[in-house]
């Protein structure tokens, strides 16, 4: 037992622990264990010694072949649309209070319509969404969507009644979420392994953004124009997201060959790209050997660049060799009940339910006295949990190398990625001081920089949680990372849909400092339950490995 972890019984050697090292080749020995790997392609320039994780074909519409111009084109579009996503939660959370005045409901049917609508249509929409991405590619169900979310903008924009706005949100909950889970795997089409460090930091920087800088602006915009006035801007950005992605992101979902079909090396349990993601240059009726010795047969040949006009097509038809619809609305279901996504979705699911529940609160504490903050005001105070969540993601690389190399070191150079779960003590702390600090001095009135220091807090807290979950969850689930985050998020909106229908009304009951107590003694207990689960993760990741078997059409996901 290495550092409290216990060993498995069954395997003996776990998908997920490896032999630590600073190798830039560390990702290609794992992912082509019992390969040549001076055989395999390389990068160029001064990554000429990095072997190509994963490997590419000689088809020059491979997105792993693209110019470096045309990936980054395609990333700033997803950087673009992940912003969009990230604003859409909260974009007139400032002014509840004005919005229920002015279409004579309460403040609870309001927070439902803006909160309860959207999140439920997210849980359902990411499940329909991923299936129709696996079998027709990622570009039509791009396209789609945006348009969903910039009809259901549309309306929002020019509402005066209650239900038409209800309907509005669900529409676009139901565009938002490609954007909420996509944007991960088609990093992962479009970047080698050695590459993806960067785009994912500005990924989860642009998701940050667009969630705390949002309330700021448009408390702006709500008091010089109205509420409705954040909707119909939002529908231009909409507008505009649509445009990029028709002109500027072609198709990023690609199929390739075996690098050795007959090579069982691919199939064991380290591999991190499956068969799928490999292969090597054929040329038309060749015969040639793989780095292993199997023979592979070519029947044709290496397809013609498609020009641009060809690449603006929507319709690519549906990809051969995928599951069924059935077996891939399963699979996440399947998910939910392993053990490492249910403490995940606990974790995940309930701390940004709470950010949920905080951006309630918020406009009704600060625009009732004795803050009796504008809207405009009321969105300033996201400023501080923008900060605290920018200096997490900041800390959170530096961190997690820290902790891997400290905690490897003391383990005789093993790495086991139960060592991610010490950055939970983090949100253990901030997060549970941030919750009893935000009761505590919203219930005696402080000066408004009490609870919106503690405001910053709680998301600092929830960042470096939810990034360490998230990251666990793809180490256990090296066959079924996609099913298994799908499966989370699931969790999280279907959690964040059941409170946000009570949480008005639980304030009005309880008081601000009984929520925020119960809030901040779930958080402990959810934190505590990453104990046993350090403890029991590396049975858990071996009961998955041997259980679980995804992996034949699944793509490699990335998660923040």
């Amino acid at each position: 037992m290495g550092l409290w972890i216990l060993e498995d019984r069954h395997l003996s050697r776990v998908p997920g622990t490896s032999v630590f090292s600073d190798d830039p080749n560390a990702a290609a020995v794992s992912a082509y264990d019992g390969l040549d790997l001076s055989k395999l392609k390389h990068g160029s320039g001064r990554n000429s010694h990095i072997v190509l994780v994963p490997q590419p074909s000689d088809d020059p519409n491979d997105p792993l072949n693209w110019p470096q111009w045309k990936k980054h084109m395609v990333f700033f579009v997803l950087v673009y649309g992940t912003v969009i996503c990230g604003a859409l939660g909260p974009l007139v959370s400032a002014d509840l209070v004005g919005i229920a005045a002015e279409l004579d409901r309460s403040i609870s049917a309001i927070a439902r319509a803006l909160g309860s609508a959207l999140v439920l249509a997210l849980a359902f929409a990411t499940v329909a969404w991923s299936v129709l991405s696996v079998k027709i590619g990622k570009r039509p169900v791009f396209l789609a969507s945006t348009l969903l979310m910039l009809a259901g903008s549309v309306i929002s924009g020019f509402t005066n009644d209650y239900n038409t706005l209800v309907g509005s949100r669900i529409l676009q909950g139901v565009g938002q979420a490609v954007l909420e889970f996509l944007v991960g795997a088609s990093i992962a089409d479009i970047y080698f392994t050695h590459e993806r460090g960067v785009p994912v930091a500005l990924w989860n920087l642009a998701l940050l953004d667009g969630i705390n800088v949002t309330p700021p602006i448009s408390g702006q915009v709500i008091t010089a124009l109205g509420w409705r006035w954040c909707f119909r801007i939002f529908a231009i950005s909409c507008g505009v997201l649509f445009i990029l992605q028709v002109f500027c992101m072609p198709e990023t979902t690609y199929q390739r060959a075996p690098i050795a079909a007959t090579s069982e090396p691919l199939r064991d349990a380290q591999s991190t790209e499956r068969k799928s993601d490999d292969d090597v240059r054929v040329d038309d009726g060749e015969k040639r050997e793989s780095p292993t010795g199997s023979v592979i047969n070519s029947s044709s040949a290496i397809p013609a660049k498609k020009t641009y006009l060809q690449e603006l097509s929507v319709w690519n038809g549906v990809y051969p060799d995928t599951p069924s619809v059935m077996t891939l609305l399963w699979r996440p279901v399947i998910a939910c009940f392993t053990p490492v996504c249910l403490w995940a979705g606990l974790l995940y699911g309930v701390a940004i339910t709470w950010l949920v529940l905080i951006a309630t609160s918020v406009a009704q504490i600060f625009s009732a006295p004795p803050y009796s903050f504008t809207p405009s005001s009321i969105g300033l105070t996201y400023m501080s949990p923008f900060i605290g969540a920018l200096l997490a993601a900041l800390l959170c690389g530096p961190l997690t190398d820290f902790a891997a190399r400290r905690m490897s070191k003391a383990n005789q150079g093993i790495f086991e990625p139960e060592f991610r779960l010490v950055l939970v003590i983090f949100y253990a702390f901030f997060g549970a001081l941030g919750f009893f600090g935000w009761g505590l001095s919203a219930q005696a009135q402080d000066p408004w920089i009490g609870p919106v220091v503690f405001f910053g807090c709680i998301n600092f807290g929830i960042t470096i949680g939810c990034s360490a979950a998230i990251g666990y969850v793809v180490d256990a689930h090296r066959q079924s990372a996609d099913s298994a985050l799908g499966a989370v998020i699931f969790f999280k909106n279907i959690f964040s849909f059941i409170i946000t229908l009570f949480i008005n009304d639980w304030f009005s009951a309880r008081g601000t400092l009984n929520v925020f107590g119960i809030v901040g003694g779930v958080t402990l207990f959810t934190c505590l339950l990453t104990i046993p689960m350090y403890i029991y993760g590396k049975r858990a990741r071996s009961w998955i490995h041997r259980t679980m078997h995804f992996d034949e059409n699944e793509t490699m996901a990335i998660a923040h």
